[in-house]
């Protein structure tokens, strides 16, 4: 075995050659370049048809054979949509096509330059450490009130990664694994449908719809009254002299609750919004859990933001955003280990939306739940359909 011996002495390097002061503004130009990345999945398609494709380059446990990775170096609002997937048309028979989608995606600059030698890597480590413990400063002196937040708001700089939900993210488990480590914004994007309710639209889910007290939906135009300690028992009969009691601290409050959406509309719903396989509905929350510990560990990384939007749709899903044991909201909560996690519920007649956002706060955790109405702005009488859903997730501002 020959062992090759090389002379330090004559090793030349030219960008350690720089002064450190250079080094270091080099550091800062590639720390402050902003970069996209969107990880997500998509069909392939021959004429028109969906196909399974059974010689996949990448072994991707819990991704089925009629979807494939795809990454784009932007963010990608095609690849963020559920009722309009992305596809990828191979009509003339090669799946080369395939792989030259995620073939250009390389690493981050500052991770490339970590990887050259460890002096470049020590060096730009402790500056990344120097610079945020400045950013922090100035961010709690510009808010003294404030001591919770560490980073500005308008902070833009740096990794934004885009990953959808469940694919991107066990496709970010299998392939992309770093970018987890250099990225200082995380959104993710998709939906879920539990697979212990009935679909939508079918016979058992309109009964359970109108049968449910908490859960169900009742025509807009009946008012359910709600019996309280003023209220007359229903088998009693009416006496004149009950007519007194509306003068009781607890009146007869009338409950007014939204129509469900048409038939015709659950339908829509329901095939544009289906439920995963077993097999991706297990290991999803696994690669989602693995996600989350990464960018919130005990001790504090360069993550800034972890924003999530989750469709659960159907009139009746409120119920699964947290009884479900596979939801993945509830998996967020349970992983991320100390932070300041804002919560809102939009709760709609089609569905209910949560927007998670998470800022790292290693010192405590604080959580905090709004809840709205979800309907349709501008239009009256038409309740949300597939494309305020959709636009939901993509993050265009519809249905909101």
């Amino acid at each position: 075995m020959t062992t090759t011996i090389y002379d330090t002495g004559r090793l030349y390097s030219a960008f350690l050659s720089l002064p450190t002061e250079l080094r270091c503004e080099i550091y800062d130009y590639l720390i402050v370049d902003s970069q996209s990345i969107t990880v997500g999945a998509g069909y392939v398609t021959v004429f028109g048809n969906r196909i399974l494709d059974r010689a996949r380059k990448h072994d991707i446990l819990g991704l089925p054979l009629d979807l494939v990775p795809l990454v784009r170096q932007t963010r990608d609002a095609s690849l963020l949509s559920v009722a309009t997937p992305p596809e990828i048309a191979i009509d003339d028979g090669s799946l080369d096509k395939v792989g030259h989608y995620n073939s250009a995606l390389g690493m981050p600059a500052p991770l490339a330059l970590q990887l050259t030698c460890r002096q470049i890597s020590d060096e730009m480590t402790d500056y990344m450490r120097r610079r945020k413990l400045t950013k922090i400063a100035l961010a709690q002196s510009a808010s003294p009130s404030n001591t919770n937040e560490s980073f500005p708001e308008g902070d833009e700089e740096g990794l934004s990664l885009y990953v959808t939900y469940p694919y991107g993210v066990l496709v970010l488990k299998e392939m992309y694994p770093y970018l987890l480590k250099q990225a200082r914004r995380v959104y993710i994007s998709g939906h879920y449908t539990t697979p212990k309710t009935s679909p939508l639209g079918s016979p058992t889910s309109s009964h359970s719809s109108f049968s449910s007290e908490d859960e169900g939906l009742t025509p807009s135009s009946s008012f359910a009254v709600a019996e309280s300690f003023g209220a007359i028992p229903a088998g009693r009969p009416h006496r004149a002299h009950h007519t007194v009691r509306r003068s009781s601290p607890y009146p007869i409050r009338p409950r007014l609750r939204l129509s469900p959406p048409p038939p015709r509309t659950q339908r829509q719903i329901s095939d544009s919004f289906p439920v995963f396989n077993a097999h991706t509905n297990d290991l999803a929350p696994q690669a989602l859990t693995l996600l989350i510990r990464t960018l919130f560990p005990p001790t504090p990384t360069q993550c800034t933001l972890l924003s999530a939007r989750i469709l659960y749709p159907g009139d009746n899903a409120y119920s699964s955003v947290w009884s479900d044991n596979n939801s993945p909201i509830t998996h967020v909560l349970r992983n991320v280990c100390g932070g300041k996690i804002d919560m809102q519920v939009m709760r709609g007649d089609a569905g209910t939306g949560l927007i998670l956002s998470a800022r790292p706060k290693p010192d405590g955790r604080i959580v905090s739940t709004s809840w709205e109405n979800w309907r349709r702005e501008g239009v009256r009488g038409r309740g949300l359909g597939v494309r305020e859903l959709d636009g939901f997730l993509v993050g265009s501002g519809e249905g909101k």
